[in-house]
C-alpha cells in the first residue's frame, strides 16, 4: 500500500518516510515535545472540557447503574415472559424504574429485582388486580383501543389479552423461571 522512498545510493528508507525506523526518545525528550505541543495549541473551552474529563469514565459504563439494571431486567423478561404484545413487560419495567428502593436493594442483580416485583404483584389479589388494570390501560394506549378492564362477578371479555388469570399464570411461570436462575 505504501511505497518506500529510497535513497538511490544507500538502498535504505529515507528518514521520515513510511517504514523508516523511528529514533527512540528518552523521557526528557518526550516531555519536552509534549510541552512544545501544549504551548503551541490554542485554548478553547471544548478542549479544556475534553482534557478534564478524559479519565472520568475509565473502566466504567456511561449508562447509570439503575438504567443498566432496568435494561438487563428487560432482557430477562424478553426471554422469560410469554407476553405476546409486550405490554406486561413494559409495565413491569416501568414499575421497576420508578422504585428507587428496589433498584438500590438489588443493584447489579436484575433477576432479584424482577423476583421481588413479581412477589409483590402476586402477594394479594388487590395488587394483582392493580397490575392488570395498569397493563390493560397501557395496552389501550399502545394500540389506540378501549381497554378491556375486568369487573368483579363478570367473565372477562373474549378478546381481552390481559386477564387476571392469564397475568397470574404468566407471573407464576416467570417466578419459577427466576427461582431456577443462579
Amino acid at each position: 500500500m505504501y511505497s518506500r522512498v529510497m535513497n538511490d545510493d544507500a538502498q535504505e528508507p529515507t528518514k521520515g518516510a513510511p517504514g523508516a525506523p523511528r529514533p527512540e526518545l528518552g523521557d526528557d525528550e518526550t516531555g519536552r515535545i509534549e510541552q512544545e505541543i501544549r504551548r503551541r495549541r490554542t485554548w478553547d473551552l471544548a478542549g479544556a472540557i475534553a482534557g478534564a474529563g478524559a479519565g472520568n469514565l475509565r473502566g466504567a459504563s456511561p449508562v447509570p447503574a439503575d438504567r443498566q439494571l432496568v435494561m438487563e431486567a428487560g432482557e430477562i423478561l424478553a426471554g422469560g415472559l410469554p407476553d405476546p404484545d409486550g405490554t406486561l413487560a413494559r409495565v413491569l419495567l416501568d414499575r421497576l424504574a420508578d422504585d428507587p428502593s428496589l433498584l438500590g436493594a438489588c443493584r447489579g442483580r436484575p433477576g432479584a429485582a424482577l423476583a421481588a416485583l413479581v412477589e409483590r404483584a402476586l402477594s394479594t389479589p388487590a395488587t394483582l388486580a392493580d397490575l392488570v388494570r395498569d397493563v390493560d390501560a397501557r395496552w389501550g394506549r399502545d394500540y389506540d383501543e378501549r381497554p378491556r378492564f375486568e369487573t368483579a362477578g363478570r367473565p372477562p371479555a373474549a378478546d381481552d389479552p390481559y386477564t387476571l388469570a392469564g397475568v397470574r399464570r404468566w407471573l407464576e411461570a416467570l417466578r419459577q423461571r427466576l427461582g431456577q436462575e443462579p
